[in-house]
């Protein structure tokens, strides 16, 4: 059985034990919160060492309070100068002055704190001595098992508290249940001594007089009426700090409770060091309080990422994305904004996150679809598919724009696929499908003056997609990154392209380069930052080559530039902001950064920009490539960043290496439990750029790290990432 196999089950049965048993545990613990004060108040209100208490004083109120009624027991506080008197007769019970006399009734109705807390924390009041018992073993179990299902990190957040509680409070918190444990097997507690009988029963009075040829009962700290018709005493050590303990007393004499309580039962009760002791246990009831509520609060809110999350229908208008990639999602975010800012009431929600119930709630829907795969809807948006029925959408309307790109076999495969799924559910086009090809940004916008115009909707699109005009920029140093002498490698470049003036733009901005005059520009991503340097852009360009009809053939732009366009040639380009893929503008903020050969292009800019802030947070790199010798790109830059700790963790796969053989989707679930971490605790951003296909396999590899680490459901999953991407958390910029 593999490591990870006996980590899930572990992480099964501590989850599953603690909730089932959260009630009694809560009980144990805020019982011996409250018991832990019984130490700390004998100790303050009791006579210290050497102490005296006027035994004179002491007979004659004694005396008087068992005129009144027969107490159950006393004790001497307030440094003696009082009696605290227990019992059921509400004519002794409460604070008698020694001095006077005076008696202080206790409250109508009270009832004692520590012997009913008491009875709680050993029978649950219902006489279940041994369901305590087996919750006492049962939390020793998973408290020892906790270290091993999550490392210690510091992070401040709920389930960061939490392991950090349980790892660095171990060795004190273990005392609690280790010591109920040795109690309840009778381990360390020695031999119980064989009790004295009494032929008739004595009074606390008569005891004292009794135990009085013996003992010195001017260090009384209580008496209590003991079994048979006994009485039990308890004395305060003398000055030298001796001669204290227990004493049982009949009305044949004095017999002492040799050894007193066992050490283990007075760890269990924090009395062995007085008040201080006390105050310990009540830290370790609170310990173990944080440690019980959070891990309670932790699995509600699993439980919630399970639900799919129900939307309210605020408005006359739906708008929703079926997004792979995230480019759907940042359409639909544009429109939403759009007739936001026109005075439209409108929801922006993932379609795959929805229920149909959810969606007819809306009189017209606005969606936006990409496709995956070979014509396949998005992995969020199925789940919807396979819940919908005949009629659900009965009566309402709804236009789509379709994301696609021709050199496909199934051109917007999923748009097409999701509209069909909509028409039989009884939804009614209000305009015509429209298809995008390849960069949707004109189609978009044609698209929102479509539904601008045709559905009379107030929608302004001012500024939303920004296009950028041409640009002069001078190819001023290219850098091989590959080996040249490696096989099975993929020659890559670095090219710094110069403007003659300040330029605005930021790593993950896509520069459109275009080899000649009608040709279709290709986009690179921008792997430096103005913030830096405002003149200078760095990219990455991968050749793309072929051999046809024995002839090595070059595509027209990666051919242009790393073949034609020599050191100082000008290119005519346009540089567009892709704020969907910038660097968050806090750099503290973590992130985690994935690629697959070219697709590292941005990241050396987000490392270089994060480290220029003087403020970097977290950031983890995971990249993938043929091999590790021969095409691990940018490898200077990084090493450095992981050296001066603006790059925090780096994991690499290289799928052609013998001793590899990886890619960066096994690395994510090879390192599920730090992937979690990274998600759901750090909040981490997730960048995700490579090929279309890598991509996927990631946003699989995601999901899968929320089941096995988080406990979802495979298709509550989906649903997470999914509302993530709409969200904006995790970030996709592929290509084919």
């Amino acid at each position: 059985m593999s490591f990870a196999t006996v980590r899930r089950t572990l992480i099964f049965l501590h989850r599953w034990i603690a909730l089932i048993l959260t009630p009694v545990f809560l009980v144990i613990i805020l019982t011996g919160a409250v018991l832990s004060f019984r130490p700390i108040l004998n100790d303050a209100q009791g006579p210290r060492p050497g102490a005296s208490v006027d035994v004179a004083a002491l007979g004659r109120l004694l005396g008087a309070v068992e005129k009144a009624g027969q107490p159950g027991a006393i004790s001497v506080v307030e440094g003696g100068r009082a009696l605290r008197v227990m019992g059921q007769d509400p004519a002794v019970a409460g604070r008698w002055d020694m001095a006077t006399g005076d008696h202080t009734p206790a409250p109508a109705g009270g009832i004692d704190i520590f012997r009913t807390a008491e009875g709680l924390h050993k029978t649950l009041l219902l006489g279940l001595g041994l369901v305590v018992e087996v919750a006492s073993f049962l939390m020793l179990g998973i408290m020892i098992a906790g270290p091993f299902l999550a490392w210690l990190r510091f992070r401040n957040s709920l389930m960061g508290w939490h392991t950090a509680v349980g790892w660095l409070l171990l060795p004190l918190t273990l005392t609690s249940p280790v010591t109920a444990v040795m109690l309840s097997l009778h381990i360390g507690t020695g031999s119980r001594p064989e009790l004295p009988r009494t032929k008739r029963p004595v009074t606390i009075s008569q005891a004292l007089d009794i135990a009085g040829r013996d003992l010195d009962i001017s260090r009384l700290a209580g008496a209590r009426r003991f079994r048979g018709g006994t009485v039990m005493l308890q004395l305060a050590p003398d000055a030298a700090g001796r001669n204290g303990g227990g004493f049982v007393v009949t009305d044949q004499g004095v017999t002492p409770l040799v050894g007193g309580p066992s050490l283990v039962k007075q760890i269990h009760e924090g009395t062995w060091g007085g008040a201080w002791s006390g105050a310990l246990n009540f830290g370790i009831s609170l310990a173990l309080l944080v440690l019980t509520v959070t891990g309670l609060w932790s699995w509600v809110r699993r439980k919630a990422r399970n639900r799919t999350r129900p939307v309210k229908g605020g408005g006359d208008i739906l708008v929703a994305h079926a997004s792979q990639t995230g480019t759907a999602a940042r359409l639909a975010k544009a429109l939403f904004e759009g007739l936001v800012a026109g005075g439209e009431k409108a929801t922006l929600a993932p379609i795959g996150a929805l229920k149909p119930v959810d969606i007819a709630r809306f009189p017209l829907l606005l969606v936006v679809a990409s496709t995956t795969g070979e014509g396949e809807v998005p992995d969020g948006a199925r789940a919807l598919l396979k819940r919908l029925k005949p009629n659900d959408f009965k009566g309402m309307r709804f236009a789509m724009l379709a994301l696609g790109d021709r050199s496909y076999t199934h051109f917007c495969g999923g748009g097409q696929s999701l509209r069909t799924a909509l028409v039989a559910a009884g939804a009614v086009e209000a305009l015509h499908m429209r298809e995008a090809d390849g960069d949707p940004s004109a189609a978009f916008l044609a698209w929102a003056d479509t539904v601008r115009g045709e559905l009379a909707l107030n929608c302004d699109m001012a500024g939303l997609l920004p296009v950028s005009a041409p640009v002069a920029l001078t190819v001023a140093e290219r850098q091989r990154l590959d080996a040249p002498d490696a096989a099975n490698t993929q020659e890559t470049w670095k090219i710094w392209l110069e403007g003659a003036q300040d330029l605005a733009f930021r790593p993950g901005d896509l520069v459109r380069i275009a080899a000649g005059a009608g040709e279709r520009p290709r986009s690179y991503s921008v792997g430096s930052s103005s913030r830096i340097d405002p003149r200078r852009i760095a990219l990455t360009v991968r050749l793309h080559d072929w051999t046809e009809d024995g002839a090595r053939r070059f595509g027209r732009v990666s051919g242009f530039l790393l073949r034609e366009a020599k050191q100082g040639v000008t290119v005519e380009a346009q540089i567009d902001p892709h704020p969907a893929f910038n660097p968050p503008d806090d750099p503290a903020r973590a992130i985690v950064m994935i690629a697959a050969g070219s697709g590292i292009a941005p990241f050396p800019g987000f490392i270089a920009e994060r480290r220029a802030s003087g403020r970097a947070g977290p950031a983890w790199l995971i990249f993938g490539n043929r091999h590790r010798d021969g095409d691990f790109l940018w490898r200077d830059a990084f090493e450095t960043a992981l050296a001066d700790g603006t790059l925090t963790r780096m994991d690499t796969a290289f799928s052609r290496d013998v001793d590899d053989g990886a890619r960066v989707q096994d690395r994510l679930r090879e390192q599920a439990a730090t992937a979690f971490d990274w998600l759901v605790e750090k909040q981490a951003m997730v960048y995700i750029c490579g090929r279309r296909a890598m991509s996927e396999a990631v946003l699989e590899a995601l999901a899968d790290v929320l089941v096995t680490e988080g406990g979802l459901k495979p298709e509550a999953a989906r649903v997470e990432i999914e509302q993530w991407i709409g969200a904006g958390r995790v970030r996709m910029d592929t290509f084919d």
